[in-house]
């Protein structure tokens, strides 16, 4: 294909899946991996309009909008066996481990997660799993609940696409004397205050910015945007009414946390507390024993050899990360405690879900 035709393709790995689908590719690769038995695990976060000015939060958390994600399940339904998360406990117990055999009527396995605990999770979601009798797994950050506030990431969002300042230089500490600042530029296009968000997110994350909610006050105030995180957490996030509905729907409910920091950054102390009040709090609220647990973030580097380890002394009996993949029986065996996922986001069409689904189950990887 020639590059400017391929430059004015906006969403290339959409159009890529469609066009190894209608070659027959994928379908071929769907009938090798038949044969060898694979649990598919989808992530998503919230269920929402990304770019609507009626949400200030962060937009990269939005995994679908309603419609697609409708879309979605649909199209999985028929490719999948969509499990709930005990036959999965069940399987797992019953195979010592190795989810061998655990397809049905020559599908393959699938279970539907999510992440956080985000109101649109009980407003938008749950009505789908409903009508199309699919169902779901919800890892709920329990800090959420107990004492509600908005995430630093939404947190960040909400200020900076509010603002009205025509641009931000924020110190990463406290005190210093020769401080180190984030310039964020200008900010007032939509451009820029996307670019702003991406910046200070990143800070986050690389672990420049160790006093939190120190720089998140810095934030408001240079802003001049003050934030009633108590209030616009109760909003944005599930209350304890809504997951006892979710549950009683026929919706699995696990732990994500406590505080929803990354565990292997934690000592054992921290790392015990963080998994087992948040499994305690749940446990208490709801009536029913927590046997799965989503490590926040999930990625590499935020949960380690330890950190399960202290999950399987905390009681859990799954654990699952953000490592982009399939499970497949292999040399090493199945690892119910790293359990790999597919981040499921807006650019993901039923089709693209499909294609990557097929392409880690034959090659351990996606190139898209």
């Amino acid at each position: 294909m020639p590059r400017r035709l391929l430059d004015r393709i906006t969403n290339k790995r959409e159009f890529l899946a469609r066009a190894f689908g209608s070659l027959g590719f994928i379908r071929l690769l769907e009938q090798i991996v038949a044969k060898w038995p694979a649990l598919v695990v989808l992530t998503y976060h919230r269920i929402a309009v990304p770019g609507n000015t009626s949400n200030p939060y962060y937009d990269p958390v939005i995994s679908a909008t309603p419609d697609a994600f409708e879309a979605q399940i649909r199209f999985l339904s028929t490719r999948f066996h969509i499990l709930g998360l005990e036959a999965l406990l069940n399987i797992v117990a019953d195979k010592g481990t190795n989810p061998r055999g655990s397809s049905k009527a020559g599908k393959p396995v699938a279970l539907v997660t999510f992440d956080d605990g985000y109101r649109d999770n009980f407003d938008a979601a749950l009505p789908i799993l409903r009508k199309l009798g699919v169902p779901a797994t919800f890892f709920i950050s329990t800090g959420f609940l107990d004492a509600a506030r908005l995430p630093w990431w939404d947190h960040v969002a909400c200020v900076l696409k509010r603002t009205r300042v025509p641009g931000l230089s924020l110190e990463r500490w406290p005190g210093d004397v020769d401080p180190i600042v984030i310039d964020l530029g200008p900010i007032s296009s939509g451009q820029q205050r996307t670019m702003a968000i991406t910046m200070v997110v990143r800070s986050f994350l690389d672990g420049a910015i160790e006093d939190k909610p120190w720089f998140l006050a810095q934030l408001d105030e240079q802003a001049e945007m003050p934030i009633d995180s108590r209030t616009l957490g109760r909003e944005l996030f599930m209350n304890l009414d809504q997951i006892r509905q979710l549950a009683h729907a026929g919706m699995s409910v696990g732990s994500h946390g406590q505080s929803h920091r990354a565990l292997a950054g934690l000592d054992d102390s921290a790392q015990r507390h963080e998994l087992t009040e948040s499994k305690r709090f749940l446990e208490n609220s709801l009536g029913f024993d927590i046997k799965a647990l989503a490590y926040p973030f999930g990625w590499g580097g935020t949960f380690t050899a330890r950190t399960m380890q202290l999950a399987i002394e905390a009681g859990y009996y799954l654990a699952f990360s953000s490592l982009e993949g399939v499970n497949r029986p292999s040399n090493a065996g199945f690892q119910p405690f790293a359990l790999r996922r597919l981040n499921v986001g807006t650019g993901d069409s039923p089709s693209l879900l499909r294609a990557r689904a097929v392409l880690h189950s034959a090659f351990g990887k996606s190139f898209l």
